[in-house]
């Protein structure tokens, strides 16, 4: 069974909204504050009750194509560090979930049919390591259950 890592967006696409840079369609990012359920995809935490929240829209992906989905995620309003879990450590944006939407892509970004289900999180190792067992499984994405946001990256780990 192979061990994973759950790795956060890139702290260079965290900080061109720092920056105030626009989202992934080049839209104003609009600022709340938080009610305390806010999942911060860069340090993977809920951002605290009172603190400001960065919302826009996101593309976790390096490419353009049929399976990009591009979708609504918050982040820190202001500068956090990432999320650095050791192996199979489970972010604190996950450990206060009890399911996701899970799926496995390919090295071209593509979705592996053989991946997409409802996980509780309870079993969620268990579910990583039989959508790892397929060799052409590069990389998987972990997505609110209730609103498909995406969470979070899953990648193997040495």
């Amino acid at each position: 069974m192979p061990n994973i890592k759950f790795t956060p967006i890139p702290t260079a696409d965290a900080q061109n909204w720092w920056d105030g840079r626009t989202d992934a369609y080049g839209q104003t990012l609009e600022r709340r504050i938080s009610d305390g359920s806010a999942p911060c995809r860069h340090c993977l935490k809920n951002i605290e009750k009172g603190k400001p929240v960065l919302l826009g829209a996101y593309k976790p992906f390096s490419t353009t194509g049929h399976f990009t989905e591009t979708g609504p995620i918050f982040i820190c309003g202001e500068p956090c560090d990432p999320f650095a879990g050791a192996a199979n450590q489970l972010p604190p944006v996950v450990e206060t979930r009890e399911q996701f939407m899970i799926r496995g892509y390919s090295n071209d970004e593509k979705i592996d049919y053989r991946t997409g289900q409802i996980v509780n999180v309870s079993e969620l190792k268990s579910v990583t390591d039989m959508i790892f067992s397929h060799n052409d499984v590069a990389f998987i994405h972990l997505r609110s259950a209730a609103y498909t946001c995406f969470t979070t990256r899953i990648d193997r780990s040495e």
